[in-house]
Formats: structure tokens, C-alpha cells, sequence
């Protein structure tokens, strides 16, 4: 119990993951958010930007972020291990480099060792951005390592990230072939579905609980560093927190200590109003109750039991270029007043929207006008707007006969 409340405390109940990667030559930051929920884990967002700028209204300030550096400044490859050790195996892997100038980290897998390797400068630059921004990293995995945090959850031969694939067997890593992928591969890691972009950013995000242990690395004494002010800041920002609502709880338990007769006294005062007021309220609460009974029948007669089959068949067709902004399924035909009886407009879906393409716009009203439970459809409205965006509202009429 202690630890889950210290847990708590540290990182709330979202986790933050970022892989700074590289495409098409410029950097790109891939994000995911994970949410803890009664004992579970959900991915509740995944984003992705061009710059540590746009992670300020991404992330909330004061959050632990685990950073993971895999772009062209990483340097990662694949050597038989036979038990060697870990800075061997990293000579064994860059002959030529001067050791004390680079952080290094490997996975050992059997046979092989992965190994990944960056400069210490870049490292160190990268981390004091984040924190000028007000970025708090407590950890940060070179290259594509931190998948090893994965293969426990994965039951395929092979996954993609955002620049190599990743070979399994046994889950156990094999290979790690880098490649410039363009397409997009989903994964179902544990009823949670994922991108390949986003698969390193959420094992960062995961390993905040789970602490890999098969992960070593040359910066241990740093990532140790990056926790202590973590800490201090955090402790900072929850220690006026903490004073402030025990002073609070000291003065309420006062307050109702000495207020405890005088409340007494109050009550059975009160106590003789409601027994002489009794009866009549009891009837005013029947009345209310009948009138509330009548508006939710008329509610419920106004829906329909295919409602959420209506949602689902427009939703599953819905290109990628239109977001919708609302749904309104028989939608009033005035407002709802006390004592009146609610007046929809029967057998219609207005729905509003934008686009930045209309020619999928075209595309989708073909499809939805061939829907057996749609009579026709009225485009009440189609405006450009900003940015490239079209707004617009449809008026789907359904057929009688298939509600």
C-alpha cells in the first residue's frame, strides 16, 4: 500500500513515453500516454510532433517522461555474446571509438547482444532541452532496446517500430534490421491496439512501472541524478499541497468538534419542522416523481433500440480526412420546457463535421446514401473555413420501415 501511494505521488496515473526519431531526415517525436484504471492499463493517447515545443501542451507540467533516443546519432548492432561483458561487448561492437565519450546500453538475448550506443554530449544537450522546457525526463533507452520490454506481451515473429524491424523467436530477440519504413503495421499487445510509430514511446511509457531489468547501461549514476530532481521538484510543488490540507483537515475536525452540540440542538429543532411538514412535502416529492416518470417515457419512446447500430455503420465508414463534431440522433424539434412533452423529429441523424478533403466527403455520402436503413441524405451545408477545412452538416433521413 505504501508503495502505491509513493507511486501515486510520483507519477500520478499516467505515464508518459517519447521516442525522438528521425523521418524523412528531420526529427519527429512520437508520444504515448498510458492511464492506470483499477489495476489495469489502457493507452489513452498517442500523439506525434516535429519539435520538444509541442510537447508543452501535450504533456502536463511536472510529469515524468521516459525518453527514447533512436535516431541517426544512436549507433546500434548485433554481436555474439558468449558471456562477455558489457563495455567487451561494446569494444567488441565499435573497435574504434573512444569509450569514455559515448553512453552505452545492451539487451542480451541468448547467443547475441544487442548494443546501442551515443555521445555523451548529444545525450546531455538533448536532456537540457527538455528540461528548459520544463520537460522532466527521470529516464531515457537508446536506439530500439527498450522493446525487449515487450516480448513478453507479443506472440509474432517479427514488429516493426518506426525504423527497423524487430525479429522474435521464443519471445526472445534475435535481429534488428533498421530500415526508412513508410508503412503503417498495427499490433495488439494485450488488448491494446498499437501503431509502429508509436510502439517504442509506449514501452518507454510502460517501463516506468515495470522496470526492465534485462536493460543495462554505462548512465545508471545519470538516470539516478535525473530521479533526485525529479523528486526535489516534485516535492517542491506537493509540499505547499500537503501543508495546506492538513491545516484544512486540523481546522475541520476543530470546527465540528465545538459545533457538535449546537448541531445536536439544530437537529431536533429541524426534526419537529419535518414531522409537522412531513405529509405535505411527501406529496410535492409524489407529484415531482410522476412528472420526472412521464419526461423520461417520453425519452425513452423518442429513442430507438438501433441507435448505437446507427453510430457504429456510419463510424466504420468514415474516412481518415473527416472528423465528426457531433451526432445528433432525432434531435428535438424544441426545447425541452417543465410539464411539456418532448417533440423530437423523428427518423433523422443530423450530423456536423470537417474536411480537408472533399472528394472523400463524396465518397463517404456515396456510401452512406447505399445503406439499407437510409432513405436519402441532405447536405443542409458545406463551408471552407481556416487551414484548409471544410465545415459541414448532412441530414440523414432513415426509412421507416427498417426502424
Amino acid at each position: 500500500m505504501k508503495e502505491k501511494i509513493i507511486a501515486y505521488l510520483k507519477y500520478g496515473n499516467r505515464f508518459y513515453g517519447i521516442e525522438h526519431a528521425q523521418k524523412g531526415g528531420k526529427d519527429i517525436l512520437y508520444g504515448s500516454v498510458l492511464k492506470r484504471k483499477n489495476k489495469q492499463l489502457d493507452l489513452e493517447t498517442s500523439f506525434e510532433t516535429e519539435s520538444i515545443d509541442g510537447l508543452k501542451s501535450l504533456i502536463p507540467r511536472g510529469r515524468a517522461i521516459n525518453l527514447v533516443i533512436n535516431n541517426s546519432s544512436v549507433l546500434s548492432k548485433r554481436v555474439i555474446s558468449r558471456g562477455k561483458e558489457v563495455q567487451k561487448i561494446v569494444y567488441e561492437a565499435f573497435p574504434n571509438i573512444k569509450i569514455e565519450d559515448f553512453y552505452f546500453q545492451a539487451i542480451h538475448t541468448g547467443e547475441y547482444s544487442f548494443v546501442s550506443i551515443c555521445r555523451k554530449s548529444y545525450v546531455n544537450d538533448l536532456l537540457n532541452k527538455y528540461q528548459v522546457k520544463g520537460l522532466l525526463v527521470i529516464d531515457f533507452t537508446l536506439g530500439n532496446l527498450i522493446c525487449s520490454t515487450l516480448v513478453e506481451f507479443l506472440d509474432l515473429p517479427k514488429v516493426e517500430s518506426s525504423n527497423a524491424v524487430i525479429s522474435l523467436e521464443n519471445k526472445t530477440i534475435t535481429d534488428i534490421t533498421f530500415d526508412g519504413l513508410s508503412s503503417t503495421s498495427n499490433y495488439t499487445l494485450n488488448g491494446l491496439d498499437i501503431k509502429n510509430n508509436e510502439l517504442l514511446s509506449f514501452a518507454g511509457a510502460l517501463n516506468l512501472l515495470l522496470k526492465d531489468q534485462t536493460l543495462q547501461s554505462s548512465f545508471s549514476d545519470l538516470k539516478k541524478e535525473l530521479n533526485i530532481a525529479f523528486n526535489q521538484k516534485q516535492f517542491a510543488s506537493q509540499f505547499p499541497k500537503i501543508v495546506l490540507s492538513t491545516l484544512f483537515i486540523i481546522l475541520l475536525i476543530n470546527f465540528l468538534f465545538f459545533n457538535h452540540y449546537y448541531n445536536e440542538v439544530n437537529t431536533l429543532r429541524e426534526t419537529a419542522l419535518v414531522v409537522e411538514t412531513s405529509k405535505e412535502k411527501l406529496l410535492q416529492l409524489n407529484e415531482k416523481v410522476e412528472k420526472t416518470e412521464k419526461m423520461v417515457n417520453d425519452v425513452l419512446k423518442s429513442s430507438s433500440s438501433k441507435s448505437s447500430f446507427y453510430v457504429n455503420d456510419i463510424v466504420k465508414e468514415l474516412p481518415d480526412h473527416i472528423l465528426l463534431k457531433e451526432f445528433n440522433y432525432q434531435p428535438l424539434l424544441k426545447r425541452i420546457k417543465e410539464d411539456k412533452p418532448i417533440d423530437n423529429q423523428k427518423n433523422v441523424i443530423l450530423i456536423s463535421g470537417q474536411t480537408n478533403k472533399q472528394a472523400l466527403f463524396s465518397q463517404w455520402i456515396s456510401k452512406l446514401e447505399n445503406k439499407s436503413w437510409i432513405s436519402s441524405i441532405d447536405i443542409l451545408s458545406f463551408e471552407d473555413s481556416n487551414n484548409n477545412l471544410s465545415n459541414f452538416t448532412i441530414k440523414l433521413n432513415m426509412d421507416a420501415t427498417e426502424n
